[in-house]
């Protein structure tokens, strides 16, 4: 195996396997994303495993999966959905992802995978801690370490936030932040690449606002169908719903 640093790119090659028959979905087509794991020390570089089978993945201390901006989040699910059957203890994968598309792409297959784990029995619930390597305020360079919990039941409310192309994500983190101090129910209602990078840019940046408070700020991620409050009589469309949790 080759060990590759958090500065380096990860030489991990796609792999070419195919099951997730519980949640109904086939990744025999991995186009566009990566397997690694597990994570190198002191940075969230990996050892590579070319070819590597989902059972030796799920075997590895802290799996990762690199999700570029043409993933497929459905495949992506799938193998999140593996990888928690394989892994110890249903030990969810990291994600790892690069700009604006790939972060898309990887919380559409966070949603998917957390909606598959519901369906099961026992029922697995995923909560996200995104951390970002670079600066935040200019990086997009992310990490999401991923956990099971138990079945969190959060649904959008008028009350919730919502990030835009414009948004500023460090005003949303202070929004999200005070409310979490508060102990209000929060989340954050987006759709789109760059809204979405700036809803995790939030999130990540209110857990740094809330450290001196004792408080831990993850997130549950789901597809909703809504309609845009700032636009009359809009038709419903497809949003993904942040649900915070402090």
């Amino acid at each position: 195996s080759q060990r590759v640093h958090s500065n380096t790119t990860m030489p991990c090659a796609g792999l070419g396997w195919a099951s997730c028959s519980k949640s109904g979905v086939t990744t025999s087509n991995m186009k566009g994303w990566v397997m690694c794991g597990p994570k190198a020390t002191g940075g969230t570089g990996a050892n590579h495993k070319a070819n590597a089978d989902v059972r030796d993945v799920a075997a590895s201390d802290n799996p990762v999966l690199k999700v570029k901006g043409d993933s497929k989040p459905n495949s992506v699910a799938g193998a999140i959905c593996n990888i928690v059957r394989e892994a110890a203890g249903n030990q969810p994968p990291s994600v790892l992802a690069t700009g604006p598309a790939a972060i898309n792409q990887a919380v559409k297959a966070i949603a998917i995978a957390r909606k598959y784990l519901l369906d099961e029995t026992p029922k697995i619930d995923l909560l996200v801690t995104p951390r970002f390597e670079q600066d935040i305020r200019s990086g997009s360079n992310v990490v999401f370490d991923i956990q099971k919990a138990r079945p969190i039941k959060r649904e959008p409310t008028e009350d919730d936030l919502s990030a835009k192309e414009k948004t500023d994500a460090f005003k949303l983190a202070g929004a999200i932040a005070g409310r979490a101090r508060d102990g209000e129910e929060v989340a954050v209602t987006t759709k789109g690449a760059i809204p979405v990078l700036v809803a995790v840019k939030a999130i990540a940046l209110a857990q740094e606002y809330v450290q001196d408070d004792s408080m831990d700020i993850k997130f549950a991620v789901q597809f909703r169908d809504l309609a845009d409050p700032e636009i009359r009589g809009s038709p419903e469309s497809t949003f993904l719903h942040f649900a915070i949790v402090a």
